[in-house]
């Protein structure tokens, strides 16, 4: 077994991009649609193979570098579901369908990368050239999917180096340098990769980003935007030696800079001054299969250890304040087969571990989940069938010694039927639970310092999430001509968050609370392409409401999520064989927000436009030259998914948003040797 996708997903795209489908509105429309030879369809089209209750993006490396990310603002630029605030990143956070990414399960190589340092800023971080792919699974998904995906999960995956070698190559290497013109950045990496036994690889990289205050689309200096970005990854990877195959890797990546204290906001001198920032990671990991070749053995575990830092020290006064969140587990399974082969019955069962531990000021909180599980996936014809439930037994010790401590089942179950001639329609139901949340490490001491005190309401419950889709996909050919390729899904979603843990502060006393009511984000999400020859187009689409206990829009609401307007993306490109060539142009855009409480303004649409290209010389295969121009029509706006001050704030910071970047152009150079 040289590589996993996630237990649930198996994708297959001839683009980087595969999205996540959305509602039913156009499920009709779908069964009415053309189907002819539908079975030769060769489109950029998402395969399901295993569980159907949530579609799921899967953003490969091609795509990665094609857009020449630099942040994972680039990575997900073309996911519909996925949304990344900020203007840098060391203040970016996701969005999956509006909600945060604390209410994620986001992992890199099965590490558990969610500690929450401080609400204004980023708690992860990730080098773009380090990854093969990047699962997005929208919802809380199925059993095996890990612990606390309220909102859904990220499994980041890096590159082996038997993904690097070329065919008959021992040992090999990548130099790349590219330069961004909006922040004068410039941009190192070397990759060095070989086998040092029969299956047997390692890779060691490293890169290098520094960069200046970006320029806005005004043209003017966004103040505490620039920074230095380093990367450091090794990786031993033992593939398919006899039924076994491990591997272990160790990774640091850092970002530094003169930040402001609240980096997703500008920099005032009063209440937002600039701070010399330090935000590190370091994570390690290792993962072994054994997979024999019998039905009733195939076993995966992993263990990990993750270490984030933020240590901040203010420039004008030498003031210091550090926080961090170390956390370590593991994850143990073995999957079944077993009855008939057509029925294809696979019954996972395994067991997961997090423990976390976040601190700052002397004082500390932790937080442990340990879970059992079974998913039973399987075929009766043309439907596939997946269902099962975790129970998860988890406690968390707050500051002043008070726990949170009990045990939850959460089941889901899925559906998906090939209706024929192209056409499938699937629903699922799933839930999840999540005990083990510590506050944001910066706030820790917030409640028992001198003349303070903390409080846990009595009977206070963990947060639950229950998420229902359904939708329909459809894919054909020989639509208009012949030899083209289509495709339609759309995905109605409705997910509730219940007892949602919060804290409130009044006259020096601090209450840790369940916030009353229901907080709900149900919306469609859709995607269209059309083909043929080497064009491709996509169209997404995103509507979503997202509404709090009272029913109201949720805006700006930092560790719960953001509601944005309609998100549209359109992408267009054309990849030529000889020369080996892709061109592309991009057009995002996101509709005015209107639909906001009356202490809040109007958000403003607005759209930006992208180009790119990337080249491979005929007669110089291993190098590979790309260049973009981002934001091409130097846009002046503020991207909706970045924090929005309202006037009547007594911060005493100018209100508004932060200005995004102007146009930005991007040239690299990559070198394989």
């Amino acid at each position: 077994m040289t590589d996993r996708l996630s237990p649930r997903v198996a994708a297959s795209a001839s683009r980087a991009t595969a999205f996540t489908p959305r509602p039913l509105v156009a499920a009709i429309a779908l069964l009415c649609a053309s189907t002819a030879h539908a079975e030769t369809l060769q489109m950029d089209t998402l395969q399901i193979e295993d569980d159907r209750l949530n579609a799921t993006a899967v953003i490969d490396s091609d795509e990665i570098a094609l857009h020449q990310a630099h942040d994972l603002k680039d990575v997900f630029r073309d996911t519909p579901s996925v949304t990344v605030g900020g203007t840098t990143a060391s203040s970016e956070k996701i969005y999956v369908r509006g909600l945060e990414d604390t209410n994620l399960n986001i992992s890199v190589d099965g590490a558990s990368q969610n500690g929450y340092l401080f609400h204004h800023s980023s708690s992860f971080n990730i080098e773009p050239e380090l990854l093969k792919r990047a699962e997005v699974q929208a919802g809380p998904g199925a059993a095996d999917n890990g612990p606390n995906a309220l909102g859904g999960s990220i499994k980041f995956v890096t590159k082996d180096a038997q993904d690097l070698l070329k065919p008959g190559q021992t040992f090999g290497g990548m130099v790349k340098g590219s330069t961004e013109s909006t922040a004068d950045a410039v941009k190192g990496t070397l990759s060095v990769y070989g086998e040092v036994a029969p299956n047997a690889g390692l890779l060691f990289s490293t890169s290098a980003r520094n960069s200046d205050d970006y320029r806005t689309g005004g043209g003017d200096e966004e103040e505490g935007t620039g920074g230095h970005q380093r990367s450091y990854f090794g990786k031993f990877s033992l593939l398919d030696q006899g039924a076994h195959s491990l591997r272990i890797s160790a990774e640091h990546n850092e970002d530094t800079g003169i930040y402001c204290v609240r980096p997703n906001m500008e920099c005032q001198e009063f209440n937002n001054a600039k701070v010399d920032t330090d935000l590190s990671r370091d994570t390690y990991t290792a993962n072994y299969d054994f997979d024999p070749g019998s039905r009733l053995v195939d076993v995966h575990t992993n263990v990990f250890h993750t270490k984030t830092e933020l240590e901040r020290t203010t420039v004008s006064t030498g003031a210091e304040l550090n926080a961090d969140v170390e956390s370590y587990g593991g994850d143990l399974n073995n999957t079944f087969r077993f009855g008939p082969e057509d029925m294809d019955n696979r019954l996972t069962l395994g067991s997961d571990y997090v423990y976390d531990e976040s601190s700052t000021g002397g004082f500390d909180e932790k937080a442990r989940n340990l879970a059992l599980y079974a998913q039973h996936r399987m075929t009766l014809g043309a439907v596939d069938l997946s269902f099962g439930a975790r129970v998860d037994d988890y406690k968390t010790e707050y500051a002043n010694g008070e726990t949170l401590d009990d045990t939850d089942v959460s089941p889901n179950a899925s559906l998906n039927w090939r209706v024929g001639g192209g056409v499938e329609l699937f629903t699922g139901y799933s839930t999840a639970v999540r005990g083990n949340k510590g506050r944001e490490a910066i706030l820790v001491d917030g409640g028992v310092g001198p003349g303070e005190s903390l409080v846990v309401e009595p009977g206070l419950e963990a947060e639950t999430s229950r998420s229902t889709e359904v939708g329909a996909r459809w894919k054909g050919n020989d639509l208009l001509t012949q030899r083209d390729r289509a495709g339609l899904e759309v995905t109605y979603f409705d997910t509730h968050f219940d007892n949602y843990i919060t804290e409130e502060s009044s006259g020096g006393v601090t209450t840790i609370t369940n916030m009353e009511g229901i907080v709900t984000s149900k919306g469609v999400e859709a995607r269209a392409t059309y083909g043929i020859g080497g064009w491709d187009m996509t169209l997404g689409y995103l509507t979503m409401d997202l509404e709090d206990n009272q029913g109201e829009t949720v805006v700006d609401d930092m560790g719960l999520g953001n509601q944005t307007g309609d998100r549209w993306s359109l992408d267009n490109r054309y990849t030529f064989a000889d020369p080996q060539m892709t061109i592309g142009w991009t057009v995002t855009a996101y509709e005015r927000l209107t639909d906001l409480p009356d202490d809040q303004s109007e958000r403003a649409g607005y759209a930006t436009h992208d180009v790119y290209a990337s080249w491979v010389p005929r007669d110089m295969q291993d190098l590979t030259l790309t260049a973009g121009i981002y934001n091409l029509f130097d846009k002046e706006y503020s991207d909706q998914n970045t924090y929005f001050l309202e006037t009547n704030s007594a911060r005493g910071i100018t209100p508004g948003a932060i200005t995004s970047p102007g146009r930005d152009v991007r040239l690299s150079v990559a070198y394989r040797f």
